[in-house]
């Protein structure tokens, strides 16, 4: 299956983009030289959610930017495996993921793999997953890696798990802004990063689902 996208150069090439037959979800996509990729996702349903990302560069000044957002409201799993592989010089790419874990029994799976290789030289690549846990047995595992082989390159990643920040909250109340209040203000900024890189014509329906299923664990420990 090819698909056309729109690249820095004009039109770019997207070849080889494959959707797996089995439980899981994800492309395997290769990008042509020039051109850009752009996945936004965001996933709150299912017991058991895996998505499959594999994305390789194929030409030099190729960009690609991976952003997702994933909830874990309920009893659920959310696991995403991606791996990038960049062969080309001057690549771009970022990747964003965030999770929110607001169940006792929640669990969310970050294992993202990006491989800057040998002739990729002047790549510039960055990697950072951020997950917040709202309850006190959440579950959240993340494993960013970052494999540099070229030797002329940029490239940074990084992680970071903790519930809501107190000082932030505190800063909210001392100025006479309820808890539940705050808290909501905080948990939603958290996922507006992601979900402001969705199209208009589906972001507003994204975040009155994401309200829908996120206020009721705010009002519970508030």
């Amino acid at each position: 299956m090819d698909y056309l996208i729109y690249g820095s150069g004009g039109w770019g090439h997207v070849s080889r983009v494959l959707l797996p037959k089995d439980g899981s979800k994800g492309p395997c996509c290769g990008e042509e030289a020039t051109s850009t990729y752009e996945l936004v996702e965001v996933s709150s349903g299912g017991k058991l959610s895996r998505h499959n990302v594999h994305i390789q560069q194929l030409g030099p000044e190729t960009v690609t930017e991976l952003s997702t957002l994933h909830l874990s409201v309920s009893d659920q799993t959310q696991d995403l495996h991606s791996r990038l592989i960049m062969d080309h010089p001057r690549g771009y790419s970022r990747q964003l993921h965030k999770c929110i874990v607001a169940h006792s029994l929640g669990q969310a799976v970050f294992d993202g793999n990006v491989k800057v290789n040998r002739y990729a030289q002047q790549t510039d690549a960055g990697q950072l997953t951020r997950s917040l846990l709202l309850e006190p047995r959440a579950t959240v595992n993340v494993k960013p890696n970052l494999q540099i082989i070229a030797d002329d390159v940029k490239c940074s990643h990084g992680a970071a798990i903790s519930d809501l920040e107190e000082t932030q909250l505190f800063y909210f109340l001392a100025r006479g802004i309820n808890l539940e209040t705050a808290r909501k203000a905080l948990l939603f900024s958290f996922g507006a990063e992601v979900i402001e890189r969705l199209p208009y014509f589906v972001r507003k329906e994204v975040e009155s689902d994401i309200r829908e299923l996120l206020e009721p664990k705010l009002k519970g420990s508030s």
